[in-house]
C-alpha cells in the first residue's frame, strides 16, 4: 500500500510485537494491548458507512440470481451467491471490488494500523466481505462458532492485526465477531503449556496462520481470566484485534 502520509510520531519506539505492558498511550492502544481487541468509534461517518453499505448491496444485486434489497421475498439462499457461514464472501473477487478498496484506503481506517505498527508503509490483505441477511427471513444457516486464531502457534507476539470496518448496527443479539477478551497477551503461554501434537490436517503450510481451539482450550483461557465477548459496534466503527 502506498504511504498515506499519516503522522505516526506517537507510535511505540519498541518493536510492535514486543510491547511493554507498562507503556500507556492514552488512546485505543491501551485497550487493544490489554484485551487483544478494541472498537474505535466513528472512523467513518454514519453517512459514509451507509454509502458503502449501499455499494455492498449493489454488488450482491449484480448477480443475476433474483436478490432485491427492497423486496424481502427475494431474501433467499438461492437468490444470492455462495458464501461461508451465511454471508461471508470469499470468492467472486469480492475483496477487490472498488468500494472495498475505497474503504481500506480511507485515511481514518489506515491511521490506527499505522499507529500500531509505527509506520504507514503497510501490507494489507483481505479475507471476506460480510453481507449476512437475517436468518429469520432467509432461513437457518451454519452459525456455529469456530473458535480459532489466524496466527501459527510458533509465531511469537503481535504478527498480524485484523480489522472490520462496520457498516451496520451490530448489537449483542446480532451476528458478528466474538473474541476471547484478554487472550492475546497469553498467546505464547498457552502454546508453551499446550504444545500442538497429533494430526493437524489444517496445517497445509509450514507456518499456517490458522489454529482451531477445542472447548478444553477455551476453558484454559477462562481459567486464566479471559471471557468470550460479542463485540458490539455501530456503523462507521472500526473493530481491530490481534490475530
Amino acid at each position: 500500500m502506498a504511504p498515506s502520509r499519516i503522522e505516526v510520531s506517537e507510535a511505540a519506539t519498541v518493536s510492535p510485537n514486543k510491547v511493554d505492558a507498562r507503556t500507556t498511550y492514552g488512546d485505543f492502544r491501551d485497550e487493544f494491548y490489554a484485551n487483544g481487541y478494541a472498537v474505535i468509534k466513528g472512523v467513518l461517518s454514519k453517512e459514509r458507512a451507509k454509502e458503502y453499505q449501499s455499494k455492498a448491496l449493489d454488488w450482491l444485486e449484480s448477480f443475476p440470481l433474483g436478490f432485491d434489497r427492497n423486496d424481502k421475498s427475494t431474501w433467499k439462499k438461492e437468490n444470492v451467491p455462495q458464501s461461508f457461514k451465511g454471508g461471508m464472501y470469499l470468492h467472486f473477487r469480492a475483496a477487490h471490488e472498488k468500494y472495498v478498496w475505497d474503504i481500506r484506503t480511507e485515511p481514518s481506517v489506515i491511521e490506527p494500523f499505522a499507529k500500531l505498527w509505527g509506520t504507514d508503509e503497510l501490507v494489507v490483505s483481505f479475507d471476506t466481505v460480510n453481507i449476512t441477511l437475517p436468518a429469520k427471513i432467509v432461513g437457518g444457516y451454519d452459525s456455529k462458532p469456530w473458535p480459532h486464531c489466524d496466527q501459527a502457534p510458533e509465531r511469537s507476539g503481535m504478527v498480524c492485526v485484523q480489522g472490520i470496518v462496520n457498516l451496520s448496527e451490530s448489537g449483542p443479539n446480532d451476528g458478528g465477531l466474538v473474541v476471547m477478551k484478554r487472550s492475546a497477551p497469553l498467546f505464547d503461554k498457552f502454546f508453551e503449556e499446550n504444545p500442538v501434537t497429533g494430526p493437524t490436517p489444517w496445517r497445509t503450510a509450514k507456518h499456517k496462520d490458522f489454529h482451531p481451539f477445542a472447548e478444553k482450550d477455551l476453558d484454559w483461557y477462562r481459567e486464566h481470566g479471559c471471557e468470550l465477548v460479542k463485540v458490539c459496534a455501530e456503523p462507521g466503527d472500526l473493530i481491530i484485534w490481534d490475530s
